[in-house]
């Protein structure tokens, strides 16, 4: 599977997080991003795996522009450094988990669970 970003930025309102972010990879080619904290490599990851979309450039997975579909059209994880699935809960409580530590308000969280769920097609796992 080749994964192409082209000029990829992603901006924050006034605030760049990944800035005109150019790479090329081949079929069976192993990929590492390295960088300091803050330095955009999440988003961009996230970018391609299209849980984030970006402000401008383009991504092509397999010679096929994806920068604007949705993740489950992709055909492509991700998996991050730190454990992140905590075994005991619901998929619903895995999502919410994060948005409860940050005192999101229940009605809040319940939509951006179903938002992100339906995002990933994974809405029938709730």
């Amino acid at each position: 599977m080749g994964i192409e970003v082209k000029s990829v930025y992603k901006r924050f309102g006034a605030f760049t997080a990944v800035n005109g972010v150019s790479v090329d990879i081949k079929d069976g080619e192993f990929f590492v991003m390295l960088g300091p904290s803050g330095c955009g490599k999440t988003t961009t990851l996230r970018m391609i795996a299209g849980l984030e979309l970006p402000s401008g450039g383009q991504i092509k997975i397999n010679g096929r522009d994806v920068t604007y579909e949705e993740p489950r059209h992709r055909d492509i994880a991700m998996a991050f450094q730190d454990y992140g699935l905590y075994p005991h809960l619901s998929v619903f409580q895995n999502i919410e988990f994060p948005l409860k530590v940050r005192k999101i308000a229940e009605g809040e969280r319940k939509k951006k669970v179903q938002a992100t769920a339906e995002k990933l097609g994974i809405a029938e796992y709730l």
